[in-house]
């Protein structure tokens, strides 16, 4: 009987220790997950304050995150979860270079992975570092080819060393396989606009945008342009007083929207614009010169030209401006002056002033 006592004491105590040594890694893995939560909630929390634009508080939601992901790791430092979340936090205030630290230590852990390759290259991105971020997100890509962010990401970086041909061929990747993905529609119609000049597939980029975020004020911007240069005034004069609606100070739509309504002879409105524009850039010649188109066209001949006047004395090689100003002077008859101002346009190299030339000033005729 003694014996058979002894026997089960030795038992009790092997089942005791690995109760006792079993546990806590139990308690640890638990732990390490409910940590893991907790801060992607304060995560979820911090993008919703964002998008609201509740700076500080979302600031708190990370900081918070980052310190549940610290926690974690401290728990159970091998696991890619943690690292990687924790990046995220960090990038969300700001604190990229040590954002870009955690991504690594994550891939330390698991390289198989894109999201890491992809959230580091952002990271970069913030911090000017072009090079490290294309290098990133072309991992990512082979990591995993379906990731549409970042062709769109690795897309902007070709745009931005003028690669068009290969950026458009990044956003048509993006496109594929995220047909509603609105930031891809902006950029490449702006592509489209700025650097192809085709204007009717920057149209159907900014229309998709719209359809897809009705509420996105820069495609409005950016619509409004492209239907000025497609001749639509009364369309560019709607998109871009809606994005004036929020954007106020912006004095490229104001002027766009000036000469739109210039443009459909509304030139009492034109002048606003153009007085606010001139508010905002004192010395802004385009202002200058359309308010004294619209002013001429108004007949208030003397104030056309004091701001023809001065859109030439702000840029005195602007052959548009003469042109203008030969206008408003054939207009209040002082054909001198006028053909004066085409002789020195076409001395600019402007094609109409010649034909003008020759048509109302009898010397070159």
């Amino acid at each position: 009987m003694p014996k058979l006592k002894t026997h089960y004491f030795i038992l009790l105590f092997i089942l005791l220790s690995v109760r006792l040594i079993a546990q806590p890694i139990a308690d640890s893995t638990d732990a390490s997950l409910a940590y893991i939560k907790s801060g992607k909630i304060k995560l979820d929390s911090a993008k919703i304050r964002s998008k609201n634009n509740d700076i500080k508080t979302a600031n708190k939601y990370d900081s918070d995150a980052i310190k549940d992901f610290k926690k974690a790791i401290k728990i159970n430092p091998n696991t890619y979860t943690p690292y990687y979340l924790l990046g995220i936090a960090q990038s969300g205030t700001s604190d990229y270079k040590t954002a870009i630290s955690s991504f690594t230590k994550a891939l330390n852990v698991d390289s198989t992975l894109c999201d890491a390759f992809r959230e580091r290259g952002l990271a970069q991105v913030a911090l000017g570092k072009d090079k490290e971020a294309f290098s990133d997100f072309s991992t990512a890509l082979d990591k995993n080819i379906e990731d549409a962010e970042s062709f769109y990401q690795r897309g902007m970086l070709k745009a931005k060393k003028r690669d068009i041909t290969s950026a458009m061929a990044d956003y048509a990747q993006a496109l594929e396989l995220k047909p509603n993905f609105a930031d891809v529609f902006l950029k490449r119609g702006i592509l489209f606009y700025s650097v192809k000049k085709d204007y009717v597939l920057a149209l159907n980029d900014f229309n998709s945008l719209l359809e897809v975020n009705p509420d996105n004020n820069e495609g409005y911007l950016w619509r409004g342009k492209t239907k000025f240069n497609g001749y639509d005034y009364k369309g560019a004069e709607k998109d871009l007083s809606r994005y004036l609606d929020f954007e106020p100070e912006n004095v490229d739509a104001l002027i766009t929207r000036g000469a739109a309504r210039l443009s459909i002879n509304d030139y009492s409105n034109a002048v606003r614009d153009f007085d606010e524009a001139i508010k905002l850039e004192p010395k802004n010649f385009i202002a200058y010169m359309n308010r004294g188109t619209a002013k001429g066209a108004m007949k208030n001949f003397t104030g056309a030209l004091e701001d023809l006047d001065m859109a030439i004395e702000l840029k005195f090689d602007y052959s548009s401006a003469y042109i203008n100003r030969a206008a408003v002077r054939f207009a209040s008859g002082d054909k001198k002056g006028a053909c004066k101002d085409l002789e020195k346009a076409d001395s600019l190299n402007n094609e109409k002033a010649y034909e003008l030339m020759k048509k109302y000033c009898k010397e070159y005729q």
